[in-house]
């Protein structure tokens, strides 16, 4: 009790750390406000202009080049500024966002800015055009906000020959006030050509050596070469007034005057850092670790989480607490569960083996109701013996789904037994998270710590995300997946397996990446299917599979397992079959 007492008398006050910062704060403000009345004396405002508008010319650039196709895109616009066709959104996106909808329905996983010029080739006029108008429209949004961020009073793209007598206007960005229009008044429409005197024209000539910078009695202007494209050389350019340079002097005086006050906000934010610094953080690694720790109950892990708090406030105080809490609650559970593990080895092992079928696989259909970015379907037909076989599915979060089939090397209750086990490992540790390696990583060592009888089992796990239609899967020593792309046939996707599970220890597994488009479809199945023999002993094989499920493609999972059955049914007539025959059957139908 009194060195609890002792250290509670220790503790340095959260309202005292926050005092002593706020105090340090206000000093380095007024050393700050020092040297910014002296920073004033100093400012011009034309080069700081100057420099800016450079910046805004290197911005427009990459706001071109920020598409693949860009050449592509402004070559075309340059060489349709007069069609009718081309229906241009200057000043607004509701339109261009119908566009963009109209485009991705026509081309399913179209990427606007990663489209190459040789994919636009293929597409259609139309398809052509449309792409042409969303990305004009892009670009002059993105200028349209340049102009409004800095202020600039002209910014516009213009195309040349190499004569450079004139100049085609591609586009003109707006305030959204200006009318647009090919009036001297207006924000020019793409096309819209003036010619260029002589001093300009030599002026865009010799932009290919560096920028140019124009000053005159009310305006500075910048000339940047961007590229040439279609024997036409596109030059950007944007304009400030000077008039308005000379107010912002003015204005920057009577701002200076307010400086102290800005001052002391920042000193504000300075104090609000440091609070979160010592108190805000801390208090955050408390709380992550009360969450991971109710979560997966690794109290190891939240104690080395809490030993980062090194405050000696009462954050710090409350960490140590909780790092306590959880060695003796970890201690408990290590008792409980010792008690529980001496209760379940006097269990009986027939009772598992019998019914381990019906307890242990998923046979309610369908799997998951309410969820329509997947449908899934399982059936298993044992055989005489008592086999291993198993499959699951589950969901892993809101995003994932985790697909298992499985098949025990051996027959009868031994192999029935190591069939729970390892269904059991590969399902809890995929919930813990993790890749299908990592989780296949972790679940043969466990097997094999305690694989006495020397079984092993062949696994193909995947982790597929319902959104996206991503997956990663690794093959364990199983049988090939099958695959199915929409209204497509059906494929036997053959790659290089890694060993069984529980073969040997410390196995590294290969995982392949996948991706899956709404209406396709993955099966996978065990050796049962292909091995299934006929009287002749010839097998039923995996051409024969395939076959079987192209026969009627389109059928629904529980069909087309069962046309399969029918097909093996005819194949082996009266042989007896040695192995279950188990398959699983996933649609992927994407978020709609």
């Amino acid at each position: 009790m009194a060195d609890k007492n002792q250290k509670k008398n220790s503790r340095i006050s959260l309202v005292s750390q926050i005092s002593t910062f706020f105090a340090v704060g206000l000093i380095i403000t007024l050393i700050l406000s020092a040297f910014a009345l002296k920073r004033l004396s100093d400012t011009n405002v034309v080069r700081e202009k100057e420099m800016m508008s450079s910046g805004i010319a290197s911005e427009v650039e990459r706001t071109i080049k920020e598409y693949n196709s860009y050449e592509w895109v402004i070559d075309f616009l340059a060489k349709h500024a007069d069609d009718p066709l081309l229906d241009i959104e200057y000043d607004g996106n509701y339109a261009t966002n119908a566009k963009i909808f109209e485009l991705q329905n026509r081309h399913p996983g179209l990427i606007i800015n990663r489209v190459s010029s040789s994919i636009l080739d293929e597409f259609s006029e139309e398809d052509q055009r449309l792409f042409a108008e969303v990305v004009y429209n892009d670009w002059l949004s993105r200028l349209n906000e340049i102009k409004a961020s800095y202020g600039v009073a002209f910014l516009y793209i213009i195309a040349c020959d190499d004569t450079y007598k004139d100049s085609m206007f591609i586009m003109t960005a707006s305030d959204g006030l200006t009318h647009r229009g090919t009036g001297p008044e207006d924000a020019y429409v793409l096309g819209v050509t003036v010619d260029n005197f002589e001093e300009r024209a030599e002026t865009f000539k010799n932009l290919k050596g560096g920028d140019h910078v124009v000053y005159t009695e009310d305006y500075l202007d910048r000339y940047s070469y961007l590229f040439k494209v279609g024997g036409m050389n596109f030059i950007a350019g944007n304009t400030f007034e000077l008039t308005d340079i000379k107010k912002e002097v003015q204005s920057r005086t009577y701002e200076f005057a307010l400086l102290y006050i800005v001052l002391q906000i920042l000193m504000s934010v300075f104090c609000l850092v440091l609070i979160y610094r010592f108190a805000l953080k801390p208090l955050n690694i408390v709380t992550e670790s009360i969450i991971k720790y109710s979560e997966d109950k690794d109290g190891g892990s939240a104690r080395d989480h809490l030993t980062t708090i090194k405050t000696s406030n009462e954050i710090g105080a409350l960490s140590k607490e909780f790092s306590a809490m959880t060695t003796e609650i970890d201690e408990y559970v290590t008792e409980i569960t010792d008690i529980t593990a001496e209760k379940e080895r006097i269990g009986a092992e027939l009772n598992v083996a019998t019914k381990i079928q019906a307890d242990m696989l998923p046979s309610i259909f369908p799997a998951f109701p309410n969820i329509r970015a997947f449908d899934v379907y399982a059936n298993m037909n044992p055989a005489k013996e008592v086999g291993g076989d198993f499959y699951d599915f589950f969901m892993v979060d809101d995003d994932h789904v985790a697909l298992v089939i499985a098949d025990v090397s051996g027959k009868g209750v031994p192999a029935a037994l190591f069939m729970v086990i390892a269904k059991t490992l590969i399902k809890n540790r995929a919930l813990v998270g993790g890749t299908p390696s990592e989780i296949l990583y972790d679940v043969n060592n466990q097997l094999c710590d305690s694989n006495t009888s020397d079984f092993f089992v062949t696994v193909w796990l995947a982790i597929i995300n319902i959104r996206t239609g991503e997956g990663v899967s690794v093959n364990a020593g199983h049988e090939h997946p099958v695959l199915r792309k929409k209204n497509g046939a059906y494929e036997l996707i053959k790659y290089p397996h890694s060993l069984a599970v529980s073969a040997m220890d410390g196995i590294r597994f290969k995982e392949r990446s996948f991706k899956l488009e709404p209406g396709d479809r993955i099966i996978v199945y065990t050796d049962g299917v292909p091995e299934a023999n006929n009287t002749e002993g010839e097998l039923f094989g995996t051409d024969r599979m395939v076959a079987s499920f192209n026969r009627e493609p389109d059928a629904d999972p529980v069909k087309l397992v069962g046309n399969l059955k029918e097909d093996i049914d005819a194949f082996v007539g009266e042989a007896v079959q040695f192995d279950d025959t188990t398959i699983l059957v996933f649609d992927y139908k994407g978020e709609e």
